[in-house]
């Protein structure tokens, strides 16, 4: 599992279902076109059975369950302590435009996403795309041409790197039927870890923004 750009690897065990290994794989640049084939495994959230190995290695590109996909870089990624619910914290895009209009310095927003349970609990989205490497959430509505109906942290498209053809290139009604986020923070604030508290109703989450560290407490109800 080698990727240029995001090297790193963030890991979880879980306490919820033990023996389950968590796996977050980053993208390989900062708009990956790889990432847009699930099959490619990257830009991914995986989990590995480390219970029923049997000696081979899990592939990560097709082994294990995928909690979801068109995650660019989810650095952080934690278990709630109660419900057993999966949340990771992204990194998104930078130096993005819109109709040929430059947005990227205050879009798009970073994004806390829930990717459903290891505990059998149903969860019907559980695996599927969360939209990158075409789609992204809305942060300073003001700043996106022709932003329609968007509202923060709805799904919008970008204008299409090289070589993203017209006809593969996708549109706001494309990127609302992808997974949108729980919740989203300002652009380029590069959340790095998300923790919560022993009765799980409170998170924190640790962002390393652009040109500086800091940290947000977050109260709110979590599944």
């Amino acid at each position: 599992m080698t990727t240029d750009d995001h090297t790193t690897r963030t890991l979880l065990l879980s306490q919820k279902a033990p023996g389950i290994l968590l796996v977050s794989r980053g993208s390989t640049s900062n708009i990956d076109l790889i990432a847009a084939n699930v099959a490619s495994g990257h830009s991914q959230i995986r989990a590995f059975n480390l219970t029923n190995m049997t000696g081979q290695p899990y592939q990560f590109d097709t082994a294990g369950l995928r909690l979801g996909w068109g995650l660019r870089n989810s650095v952080g990624v934690a278990e709630h302590p109660v419900t057993g619910g999966i949340y990771s914290v992204e990194n998104s895009a930078d130096q993005i435009t819109r109709d040929g209009q430059d947005i990227h310095e205050n879009n798009p927003g970073e994004e806390l996403n829930f990717h459903g349970y290891l505990n059998g609990t149903q969860y019907p989205p559980q695996g599927q795309n969360y939209g990158y490497p075409y789609c992204f959430a809305a942060w300073n509505l003001s700043e996106i041409p022709d932003n329609g109906n968007l509202s923060i942290g709805s799904q919008f498209s970008i204008d299409g790197p090289l070589p993203l053809t017209e006809s593969l290139a996708k549109t706001d009604s494309y990127c609302a039927t992808q997974i949108p986020p729980r919740l989203t923070f300002q652009a380029h604030l590069a959340p790095l870890d998300l923790v919560f508290n022993n009765s799980g109703t409170e998170g924190w989450v640790t962002f390393h923004g652009s040109w500086y560290a800091w940290l947000t407490h977050l109260l709110y109800p979590c599944p």
